[in-house]
């Protein structure tokens, strides 16, 4: 009779789109960083339309690392966090949050899993950035502010089983979805009466990540800032809309869908919260594009390879 297979100590997501280029190296560098622990990685694939797939198959098998690629249809990164929490995570005593396009430093799993350890009131870990234009600027915030940044953060493995047991799900289509997630630890999932504590994130300044920074004369950078620049517009639609339901109902009062909640809150005052392009005119875009029908995409990921070392 075959013994189970004990349960893995780290458990990572890695949520990606279309990076081919960048996903080896993301998954290299967490087997590096996880060289004397058991590490377990889900790579979630959302809407990818290039070769991140296979590019992260030959990256896993070839770093030794142990994990399953999944695909969902719908590139929604908000998505891909509910489906890795109710449905496709292992059992583990902490879950590290990456993005696909960002490389862990070497101790930054080993840091954030100690900062967890010796600060017991903490239910999330929050890493830094480590290069970038603005690394120094945000670092200096995050350790006034704490909060977490979405390419590199930690959470308790108690804390996800309490998310899970109360069904709790990031709404479909939400723009930055860490800062909701951050919202969740700070309040201890409890936006009503558990009061707001920062000591419930620590952040990490010597736990560090670095991300491709982009290139102002490289035409497929550019489009891709201007695209953040919307997106950022649609949070802040997003975000306001979210804060009118959640306090007074609490997490679980959180809509389905993100657009589809701003937008309702938008019609019902007009004229107050409507965007305007002279005053947010990339809010006022996105804001364009949400009203438009958007086409059906399978929220449910597909498993593609599992590698087993």
């Amino acid at each position: 009779m075959a013994m189970p297979e004990p349960k893995p100590r780290w458990s990572a997501l890695v949520c990606a789109r279309n990076e081919q280029r960048r996903i080896g190296a993301c998954l290299h560098a967490l087997a590096q960083a996880a060289s004397h622990h058991h590490l377990h990685v889900t790579v979630l694939l959302n809407g990818s339309t290039d070769d991140t797939a296979r590019e992260a198959m030959r990256s896993l098998r070839d770093s030794g690392l142990r994990g399953r690629i999944y695909a969902i249809g719908q590139g929604d990164k908000a998505n891909a966090f509910n489906q890795f929490i109710h449905r496709l995570r292992p059992a583990a005593s902490t879950y590290f949050f990456v993005d696909g396009y960002a490389a862990v430093a070497p101790d930054a799993l080993a840091r954030l899993d100690a900062a967890l350890a010796l600060n017991t009131t903490a239910r999330a870990a929050a890493a830094v950035p480590g290069t970038g234009r603005s690394a120094a600027a945000l670092r200096r915030q995050m350790v006034a502010e704490p909060g977490l940044h979405g390419s590199l953060f930690a959470l308790s493995g108690r804390f996800v089983e309490r998310i899970a047991g109360l069904g709790l799900r990031l709404p479909v289509g939400l723009y930055r979805g860490d800062g909701l997630v951050g919202s969740m630890v700070l309040h201890d999932l409890d936006a009503g009466g558990g009061g707001w504590e920062p000591q419930r994130i620590v952040v990490e300044p010597a736990a560090t990540f670095h991300a491709p920074a982009w290139q102002p004369w490289r035409p497929h950078d550019l489009w891709r800032h201007f695209g953040r620049l919307v997106q950022q517009g649609r949070g802040r639609l997003q975000g306001q809309a979210l804060r009118a339901v959640l306090y007074p109902g609490g997490f679980t009062a959180l809509p389905e869908d993100a657009d589809a909640h701003a937008l309702l809150w938008i019609d019902a005052a007009p004229a107050a919260r409507r965007p305007r392009a002279w005053r947010d005119p990339f809010a006022a875009l996105a804001f364009m594009r949400m009203r438009k029908p958007k086409p059906h995409a399978d929220l449910m990921p597909r498993l593609l390879w599992e590698v087993t070392p």
